[in-house]
């Protein structure tokens, strides 16, 4: 059984998709620490000609605090924000109706909202209506030790896992560390090739949120282009 960990980021871009759906279990790695100026707490769209950050507010936190403890700040407008970003970048292009119908229930203020709830949630509806049936956890409620790739390999045990599927930029840390090889473990290292899809603009500029892929071509042109990738 193969599986991927990831940590739960604000609106990822498209390869995350692509690497859940090969494996057979997704892990959320939602128990390490909260990073500043993270993909754990924004991501790009495109507007106007140029990239434009969408960055979520939060509340007061120490900085040893996890995704799974750390609370959306509410008291901002943050997700109005966000909402009036997106309307004012894609309003023009096909999917956009597909697209705010699906992201304004997830920018909906709900009290005491985790981060990694808010992000999980986003990630496992658009997972849904992308067909991608893969099964998926929360480290947080495993309980498993360790740290970097010990905690890895904990998981990957956790679950049954027999198999690792680890993302490339993973690869130097984790062969240093030599966890997995001394386990006998094995690991493959997936590497997700951007694929072209229409954006009103050449040339395509890759790696955006995936939402600009499902205000462009909606969610049956991002399925398809998942599956030619």
């Amino acid at each position: 059984m193969r599986a991927a960990i990831m940590q739960p980021t604000y609106l990822p871009y498209i390869g995350y998709f692509d690497l859940m759906r090969r494996v057979d279990v997704f892990v959320f790695l939602d128990d390490v620490q909260l990073e500043r100026r993270s993909w754990q707490t924004r991501n790009r769209i495109w507007a106007a000609g140029q990239e434009q950050m969408l960055s979520i507010s939060l509340r007061k936190h120490n900085q040893t605090d996890r995704l799974d403890e750390v609370v959306l700040n509410d008291e901002s407008d943050w997700r109005t924000k966000h909402l009036n970003a997106l309307e004012n970048a894609y309003r023009k292009r096909p999917g956009f109706a597909e697209g705010m119908d699906f992201i304004r229930p997830h920018l909906t203020p709900q009290p005491d909202q985790k981060l990694s709830d808010f992000n999980i949630g986003i990630i496992e509806d658009a997972a849904r209506r992308l067909g991608i049936a893969t099964a998926t956890q929360r480290a947080a409620a495993m309980g498993c030790g360790g740290k970097r790739s010990e905690h890895l390999l904990a998981i990957c045990r956790a679950v049954g896992a027999t198999h690792y599927v680890s993302p490339t930029g993973s690869r130097d840390y984790m062969e240093e560390e030599g966890v997995f090889r001394a386990a006998g473990f094995p690991v493959e290292y997936f590497s997700h090739a951007p694929k072209p899809y229409p954006q009103g603009f050449e040339p395509f500029v890759p790696y955006m949120a995936f939402v600009d892929a499902v205000m462009n071509v909606g969610f049956a042109g991002l399925s398809e282009v998942l599956g030619d990738a």
